[in-house]
């Protein structure tokens, strides 16, 4: 897929899918525009319309997206992914960093990166790489277990699937959460 090149002040309000607007990827700095130029991949906007699907459409808030390459070594030190448009730093209302961070592997993202408790940094980089902020923790391979204690990752299917307390008793007494986590994100996910 393509990445494309919009005007912030001739597209801004565009609708890149039903979710996103291309406002939301703008370059900044602080809270001031950094240019009129904004860079951003379809196959990233599919990326989290499939996420968007995954929390039952609560808002996914862009806290940065497309970046200067100025601005991007200015802040990282480095010319990252977001200075190609591959890029998002999100965050959703009701889910930590560490949750969404899971649910992202299971979708599919290339990188992904916890910036802080409740804010993750997600990309279409074409290869495996995660990133814990302020850490030395660096891989190129994770999974959903890497991101999440077992208390959290049952919380998360409660989340997902909506089942009762009930229910995730009797799934961790006969250790079918894994099974259940399994299947149901094969269909709910997709």
């Amino acid at each position: 897929m393509a990445v494309k090149e919009y005007s912030y002040e001739k597209n801004g309000n565009d609708r890149l899918s039903p979710h996103f607007r291309v406002k939301e990827f703008r370059a900044r700095r602080g809270g001031k525009l950094d240019g009129d130029r904004i860079l951003i991949s379809e196959e990233l906007i599919e990326m989290l319309e499939k996420l968007s699907r995954a929390v039952r459409y609560k808002a996914i808030i862009v806290t940065d997206g497309y970046r200067t390459e100025a601005y991007d070594k200015q802040l990282t030190g480095k010319i990252g992914q977001h200075t190609k448009g591959l890029a998002a730093d999100v965050w959703v209302d009701g889910y930590t960093a560490y949750e969404l961070a899971a649910i992202a592997e299971l979708l599919g993202f290339d990188g992904i990166g916890v910036i802080n408790k409740r804010c993750i940094h997600l990309d279409v980089r074409g290869y495996k790489s995660y990133f814990v902020e302020n850490s030395q923790i660096a891989s190129d391979t994770y999974s959903v277990r890497t991101f999440l204690c077992p208390e959290t990752y049952h919380k998360l299917v409660q989340k997902l699937f909506v089942l009762n307390d009930n229910t995730i008793e009797y799934l961790k007494k006969w250790k079918w959460s894994d099974l259940l986590f399994e299947k149901l994100t094969a269909g709910a996910l997709a």
